[in-house]
């Protein structure tokens, strides 16, 4: 998935726009679902589908839903399973009255990937007009900075990626919820001074919850994942220096302390934050 796309594919997009959407879900939904988000960027596409099925007996609501089948329908796009992915992505387009962004942008990669490029180009100017056609500002910045997000994870697209981010920044400034996209694209691109200045700029903004110092401690994971080869905890407490160690215990720590329950991150946090 990450080199997914031809240029054709590209090229019919260049100013394509996206839906945005404020989901509202209880905290154990989000907390399952960021095992989703977390599955998915790491392409843990099998993986990601069974922590869905989790998702899906404990968050029933029409924004849970809807972010399932959207989460199977990227998963399905990964695994190369494209007409499961298609139909994932109905699902969800049929749960907000075709109003998903990121539905009509999944089927639309199943689309090209069965070589069906008509339909393809017919998925993404859905998703066109859907921003052309919002009058909210703020919901324009949200989508472009959500198609920045796409761009970069599933087409690997820096240009784009930016081209869009920089769209959404130009609308809304001040949003933390883009500078923490903007923060993920570069954590895509292991470009990691970048990403927790963006981070930082997020908080700085008022984005100081939970889910902040999630963000923070699975891209300070991943940082030391490329560095040193392996995500084990006991082999990382042998190769982290001691400012490593402060700056993701720090992040990881809080986030716990704000109720963050994951057991793997309790037990890396037991063995390498003492």
């Amino acid at each position: 998935m990450k080199r997914l796309g031809l240029v054709l594919f590209i090229s019919t997009i260049l100013f394509t726009a996206a839906h945005a959407q404020t989901f509202t879900m209880g905290k154990k939904c989000q907390e399952i679902y960021q095992k989703t988000e977390t599955a998915l960027e790491q392409d843990a596409f099998q993986e990601a589908l069974n922590i869905l099925d989790e998702f899906s007996s404990e968050c029933k609501t029409k924004d849970a839903r809807e972010m399932r089948s959207v989460a199977k329908a990227e998963a399905y796009n990964g695994l190369g399973q494209y007409d499961d992915a298609i139909r994932e992505a109905d699902l969800a387009l049929d749960i907000t009255k075709q109003k998903s962004l990121n539905a009509w942008f999944q089927k639309a990669m199943a689309q090209n990937k069965k070589g069906d490029i008509q339909a393809s180009k017919e998925s993404l100017e859905q998703v066109m007009n859907l921003t052309e056609n919002n009058q909210n500002t703020k919901e324009r910045a949200s989508n472009y900075a959500l198609m920045g997000a796409l761009y970069s994870r599933q087409l690997n697209s820096p240009d784009s990626a930016f081209f869009y981010l920089d769209k959404a920044k130009a609308l809304d400034p001040g949003n933390p919820n883009i500078m923490i996209q903007e923060g993920d694209i570069y954590v895509n691109y292991n470009e990691y001074d970048k990403a927790f200045a963006a981070y930082d700029q997020a908080q700085a903004a008022g984005k100081n919850d939970m889910e902040m110092y999630i963000i923070r401690s699975e891209a300070r994971l991943k940082q030391m994942d490329n560095k040193y080869g392996t995500a084990n905890a006991q082999e990382l407490r042998s190769k982290m220096s001691a400012s490593e160690k402060e700056t993701l215990c720090t992040d990881l720590q809080k986030a716990i302390e704000m109720g963050w329950r994951d057991m793997n991150k309790d037990m890396f946090a037991a063995l390498v934050c003492k």
